[in-house]
């Protein structure tokens, strides 16, 4: 049998030809033989989000300890936001730049927390305590299916992400213009920064949905970077907001 369907039909004759095999289950077959690559796999995603982090803590601990490094964090946040378009954007996966946002994302995440912890002492670690326990409650509520990953959530969380960046670039643009606080700074910061804090909690069934499905279906073994990156910068983001609010809660 042949991958190409008109040799593979001029060779079927007699009782080969009333046997004939549909051509989909010769092609699937060829791609199965032809195909280097392993599928993916959970555990292999989960082995890429542990190397991720491992960077990330690398660098945000150096940043943290080495006060110069702290004066990189908007450059840091900027060249992070740059390097996060192009993953998403790039129809190849790329792991090499994968791990360079990571790193620069620790010098981020470094530098404003040492900011934040100046200002309000005790503030991260309240942060990485509440970003653990809720990623902890919305894996527990995904893999018992208290929420349903279909269509119409995805939907819903797609249009509400989008806004919520729209929302997001506007406030920024208004902070470097004026030099205040945006809406964050307002009476009505709390509700700005419970909405981002849930809305990146939810959108982790969305990371969570990506892997299931990849592994289920058996995507190649280099989308376990892609849904990897996908989870970390969700995990993120969660922890800016979250650090974000307690210090909008603390300020009050």
């Amino acid at each position: 049998m042949s991958h190409n369907p008109v040799f593979n039909r001029s060779m079927q004759t007699g009782l080969q030809a009333a046997r004939e095999v549909p051509q989909d289950l010769v092609d699937a077959e060829f791609s199965k033989i032809a195909s280097k690559n392993e599928p993916m796999t959970v555990e292999g995603t989960a082995g890429k989000v542990a190397a991720i982090f491992v960077v990330l803590l690398i660098t945000a601990a150096a940043t943290w300890f080495f006060q110069p490094l702290q004066a990189l964090w908007f450059p840091a946040m900027l060249v992070g936001l740059g390097l996060a378009l192009w993953i998403t954007f790039s129809k190849k996966v790329m792991p090499g730049v994968i791990v360079a946002y990571a790193a620069v994302e620790g010098v981020f995440l470094g530098g404003i927390s040492a900011m934040f912890e100046s200002m309000y002492p005790g503030i991260v670690q309240s942060a990485v305590l509440a970003t653990l326990t809720t990623a902890g409650a919305m894996f527990a509520a995904y893999r018992f299916g208290w929420i349903k990953v279909d269509a119409r959530f995805t939907r819903i969380m797609t249009f509400a992400i989008v806004g919520y960046m729209i929302f997001a670039v506007i406030n920024l643009g208004f902070v470097l213009i004026t030099g205040g606080a945006g809406v964050y700074g307002s009476a009505f910061g709390w509700l700005a920064g419970l909405v981002g804090a849930g809305l990146a909690a939810f959108t982790l069934n969305l990371d969570f949905e990506t892997i299931t499905v990849g592994a289920r279906d058996k995507w190649p073994v280099d989308m376990e970077w892609r849904a990897a990156f996908g989870l970390a910068v969700t995990l993120i983001w969660l922890y800016v907001e979250i650090l974000r609010l307690l210090s909008i809660f603390n300020r009050e």
